[in-house]
């Protein structure tokens, strides 16, 4: 008995000092098992212009031409108040213009024939003085009422209010027969053309969105294409966000709010290639014939691994084979 228990015991010690089978595994390199990195922000669809038309006189409304959700052009009319005032005062500030150009055109005769007597000596010197000041005069009188008669005029065109721009009525405040005063809301007037989408990125994922592979606006499982057009250079305080702007390029309705997704080619080790050993998560990597064992600081259970740099990746990632590796094992890559 004592000489079988010998026998087993030498026998262990051999299998003991005999190196473990290199284990068979396979292999891929790191840009090859990277999957693409979903990232995501709200977004909303903005006209680039929406606009509160208001009043700039005080008239009453003397017709509404549009309604509530009506398309209009740049320039179709929108509404109308009494112009009669208004263009009395035209009237007045034309007629007064009218009278000026007058009174300077006889002023200018009478220095003219002044200048035809001096040189017979009829006329003094101070006389002459007289009358070229009096023309002067009526020279800056005139062009004082044009200018009356220009913001008379202006005033007069006030009272119709036109399309600034294409758009929708999304809103209408003035009635037939209201009186309106200077600043009064008229109607809401929003573009239907042109229109962007708006999203607040934190700032430190806003320089991901520049190097997206490639970006959508998702609403109610409707995907859109969008280009990038502007990242604001500037980071909210509050918010720590930063604004950037989209070009959809696909039909989109202003208003409309969902996510704006972006995606990064290559940022991402999938969570199914990730194993723990030693209470630490990482993965396998093939080098020199061993099995390494690379600790992910940042890896979750269950979640892919942000790569942030590939450049220095030790070696190839092990794929098949790496349930039961152990750190420096020997291996031999299939």
């Amino acid at each position: 008995m004592r000489y079988i228990l010998l026998l087993a015991c030498a026998f262990t010690a051999i299998a003991e000092n005999e190196e473990s089978p290199a284990v068979p595994v396979t292999v891929k390199p790191l840009s090859e098992v990277l999957i693409e990195r979903r990232l995501t922000a709200n977004a909303e669809v903005m006209a680039v212009n929406n606009s509160q038309l208001s009043s700039e006189l005080t008239a009453v409304v003397s017709d509404v031409h549009v309604d509530l959700g009506d398309e209009v052009k740049q320039g179709d009319l929108l509404l109308s108040m009494d112009a009669t005032d208004f263009n009395l005062q035209l009237d007045q500030a034309r007629a007064n213009t009218q009278a000026a150009k007058a009174r300077l055109e006889q002023a200018q005769l009478r220095l003219k024939r002044a200048n035809e007597l001096k040189q017979s000596q009829y006329i003094s010197a101070d006389d002459l003085l007289g009358r070229e000041t009096d023309v002067m005069v009526l020279q800056a009188d005139l062009l004082r009422l044009k200018v009356t008669e220009k913001a008379a005029m202006r005033q007069s065109k006030k009272t119709k209010v036109n399309a600034p721009f294409d758009g929708v009525i999304t809103a209408r405040q003035a009635q037939q027969g209201q009186l309106l005063v200077m600043g009064s809301p008229i109607m809401n007037l929003v573009q239907n053309t042109g229109y962007q989408i708006h999203a607040k990125i934190p700032g430190h994922l806003a320089n991901q969105i520049v190097r997206a592979d490639r970006t959508l606006f998702l609403q109610n499982n409707n995907e859109t294409a969008v280009e990038l057009i502007k990242l604001s250079s500037v980071i909210e305080q509050q918010t720590s966000m930063q604004t950037a702007r989209f070009k959809p390029l696909t039909e989109v309705k202003v208003g409309q709010t969902g996510q704006l997704v972006w995606y990064l080619k290559g940022q991402l080790l999938s969570a199914d290639l990730v194993v723990k050993r030693g209470g630490k998560l990482g993965v396998f990597i093939a080098q020199n014939n061993k099995a390494l064992f690379m600790p992910l600081p940042t890896a979750q259970e269950g979640r892919p691994v942000a790569i942030t740099d590939n450049q220095n990746w030790p070696g190839q990632v092990i794929i098949g084979g790496r349930e039961r590796l152990q750190d420096g094992q020997a291996i031999t890559v299939k």
